[in-house]
């Protein structure tokens, strides 16, 4: 192995010029699954990065893209782990095209780079992952870390306008265009969205932008139970009111969230709303009068800071006890009518593993995660797992069109190596087989994060 290593380093300095692109310092820093990598190669252009993955695969090696390193703590832990492929060198604004609502970007560009870019011009890219002070564009697209404010812009892999990657073989394209309405061949940017770094690297992304709300505000509500809140909710998404997030809580989470947020509960509703100030005013009028039909209690009305300050405590997870790494951190997605039961599974869960609870929902997104941290010693990760997937899916029905998606994002890597933790045995067969031939002929060396996406891929 040493030996390769050294031609591979070798190999890249003699392409690039660049003596700094690969160290072995600070690989403690990219330990992922429990193993870490011999090399951190840190390019700063596109060139580099063919170059990197030229080598790499010539001489067998196993790389890992690295954006802010924030999910971790998801995915398998990868089988052969050489290279960390950083895009910290990668961070700056290539163009931005306000009139077009178009910013061009590297992939290491952090999320709040990129906001503190576009905010000035009165817009937004509607990107809300957890931790957007690490998190990085590129990241964030192509592990598709979508947050509340996905019911209002879409998911992130829905912002591409156009990719410039990087192939696992060296070569070098780029996919889509700077226009909306470009339906010419396959969508390959879909396609790399979500990928987690198997197929590509992203060396230069196009995001499509939207006008920022001039006014934003928020309202909440208490519910006596799950049922209630998600019924008001779902009655809400009814509405013709395009909130900007809507989220229901359970008590552990509100209490996660500290005593600087006063929300009532012990189920809670809380919405945002984005408009001028009329349509705002407007807004919040209809959403409280719905609290008060549906029986929300103790309504909370949050002016426009303290509604961005929860919006993005709301896309974090939660801290303390919960980010523990023997703490679970699960998610589940389907029908906004399946929400109540993927509670009642995080409950259940939670009291068969020995864990405490705390649950959030994207209620306009049908999509919610637990997170589970342990009450003792002796907490049982595999069967908090089993109970969480099994009653989620128990309201699955295919022909009726109501699919249920589970997965685990973070946990102890002794879980992660016993389970499916993409939810891929619930899987189409046939999916799995095409995702398969999709590595083998975009990737037939296993380069790219090789074992650790759906499948072990």
């Amino acid at each position: 192995m040493a030996a390769s290593l050294d031609a591979f380093a070798r190999a890249v300095e003699a392409d690039t010029g660049d003596p700094s692109l690969l160290s072995g310092d600070g690989t403690g820093m990219y330990v992922l699954g429990g193993r870490m990598p011999f090399l951190v190669a840190r390019p700063a252009s596109h060139e580099a990065v063919l170059s990197v993955l030229a080598r790499a695969s010539e001489g067998s090696l196993g790389v890992v893209p690295w954006g802010g390193g924030t999910s971790r703590r998801a995915g398998y832990p990868p089988e052969r782990y050489d290279v960390a492929l950083s895009t910290e060198r990668l961070s700056a604004a290539v163009d931005f095209l306000c009139d077009d609502l178009t910013a061009v970007v590297q992939p290491g560009m952090t999320i709040e780079s990129l906001n503190r870019l576009t905010r000035p011009e009165g817009q937004t890219a509607g990107l809300d992952p957890a931790n957007p002070g690490k998190a990085t564009v590129g990241g964030t697209v192509f592990a598709e870390r979508s947050g509340p404010q996905r019911v209002r812009w879409g998911r992130a892999r829905d912002r591409v306008m156009r990719l410039k990657v990087a192939l696992p073989d060296g070569s070098s394209h780029t996919y889509g265009a700077l226009v909306v309405k470009n339906v010419t061949g396959y969508d390959m940017n879909r396609l790399l969205a979500g990928s987690w770094g198997t197929l590509a690297v992203a060396t230069e992304l196009a995001i499509r932008l939207y006008k920022a709300p001039e006014r934003s505000g928020a309202r909440a509500a208490g519910f006596g139970t799950a049922g209630e809140a998600f019924r008001a909710a779902r009655r809400l998404m009814a509405l013709p009111l395009h909130p900007l997030w809507v989220e229901v809580l359970d008590a552990g989470r509100i209490e996660a969230l500290g005593e600087r947020y006063f929300l009532p509960g012990p189920w809670c509703l809380a919405a945002a709303f984005g408009d001028f100030e009329e349509g705002l005013a407007e807004a919040l009028r209809r959403f409280e009068d719905l609290l008060g039909r549906e029986g929300g209690r103790e309504l909370a009305r949050l002016d426009e800071e303290e509604t961005a300050r929860l919006g993005a405590a709301l896309a974090d997870q939660p801290g303390g006890d919960f980010a523990r790494e023997e703490s679970l951190a699960v998610r589940a997605s389907g029908r906004a009518d399946q929400l109540p039961r993927f509670a009642r599974a995080a409950e259940e869960a939670a009291g068969k593993g020995g864990f405490r609870r705390a649950v959030a929902a994207h209620a306009g997104s049908g999509v919610l995660r637990a997170w589970l941290a342990p009450r003792e010693r002796g907490v049982e990760p595999r069967a908090a797992w089993d109970a969480f997937a099994s009653l989620c899916r128990a309201g699955a029905d295919p022909a009726a069109g109501r699919f249920v998606h589970v997965r685990l994002d973070g946990g102890p890597t002794s879980l992660r190596e016993q389970i499916p933790v993409w939810g891929e045995d619930a899987l189409d067969p046939a999916a799995l087989v095409l995702m398969r031939r999709l590595k083998r002929e975009y990737d037939p060396t296993r380069t790219l994060s090789p074992g650790r996406f759906v499948g072990r891929l």
